[in-house]
């Protein structure tokens, strides 16, 4: 496994977040992000018709589970190479890896410019990690690069904003709070949403060089922590970039209001168990030529 990242370039300030207490977070609570975000993986997972003996790029592979969903899947004889920018990540993706598994490579890198052996991959799989990248046509050029010719992608990504409320019902919550908190956009590069655009995704893999490029619409609820609906609103108030925010930008002494306006707002959409907000993705598949 290989650690030596350093938060640089165009996409350092991704990499300086991934590996501050975003990152931590993420992996102090992996198996709520897990099943948060399973249902779309597994969508994108069955897109990619998976071989034994296949070679796997995993891009943003975080906390492992989709990567270990990969190797099952190209066993025997396959390979898979996951890469992700932050190290804490990236250290538990490896903990929990079977070490059946020692097909798996673990990389710390950006993959926008990472020196994949171009041409040797059969397929590049993302679960939610080609959204961040600054220069996106770089970035897709260079995974186009990698692959082997008639290879594929498979992966997901976020629709418009206004079609997922699992952010933007926190968000509204919070703004009074925060009046300068900027909207989520699509038009805000190396953001959640910056590939939500149908016409721009399209021609992203087009200018790259894929074809037979298909998007498909996909809902599903996220399902965000686990619990009562206290133990619900501590991972919003965790995962959750606008509570967040709002939360680091305003007097210690409005915390209590901002959390009291997201449990009123998240409160019907309780069951019991967890929090299951509406959420839209695109499932995209495209192959090189």
């Amino acid at each position: 496994m290989t650690f030596s990242i350093k938060p640089t370039g165009p996409n350092g300030d991704e990499i300086e977040f991934w590996n501050g207490p975003q990152g931590q977070n993420w992996v102090t609570q992996n198996d709520l992000t897990d099943l948060m975000y399973d249902p779309f993986g597994a969508q994108a997972l069955a897109r990619a018709e998976l071989s034994p003996g296949e070679h796997v790029i995993d891009i943003g592979c975080g906390c492992g589970k989709t990567t270990g969903a990969l190797a099952e899947r190209v066993i025997p004889g396959g390979r898979v190479a996951a890469l992700d920018v932050s190290v804490p990540m990236l250290e538990i993706a490896k903990r929990r890896t079977s070490p059946d598994l020692d097909f798996v490579e673990f990389v710390s890198a950006d993959a926008a410019d990472y020196n994949f052996d171009q041409g040797s991959y059969d397929v590049l799989f993302s679960q939610f990690g080609l959204m961040f990248f600054h220069n996106m046509e770089a970035a897709f050029s260079n995974f186009f690069g990698a692959l082997k010719p008639n290879g594929r992608t498979a992966f997901v990504c976020w629709r418009r904003p206004d079609l997922n409320p699992w952010l933007m019902i926190p968000f509204h919550a919070v703004r009074r709070f925060v009046p300068d908190m900027p909207v989520p956009s699509p038009d805000v590069p190396s953001s959640p949403f910056s590939l939500a655009r149908q016409d721009r995704l399209h021609d992203l893999l087009v200018g790259a060089g894929f074809e037979d490029v298909q998007l498909e619409e996909f809902r599903a609820p996220t399902r965000m922590g686990r619990g009562d609906l206290d133990e619900c609103l501590r991972f919003v108030a965790d995962f959750s970039n606008p509570v967040a925010t709002a939360l680091r930008l305003s007097e210690a002494s409005e915390a209590p209001k901002i959390l009291d306006a997201v449990r009123d707002a998240v409160a019907p959409y309780h069951n019991g168990n967890t929090l299951e907000l509406p959420a839209a993705s695109w499932i995209v598949s495209a192959r090189r030529r």
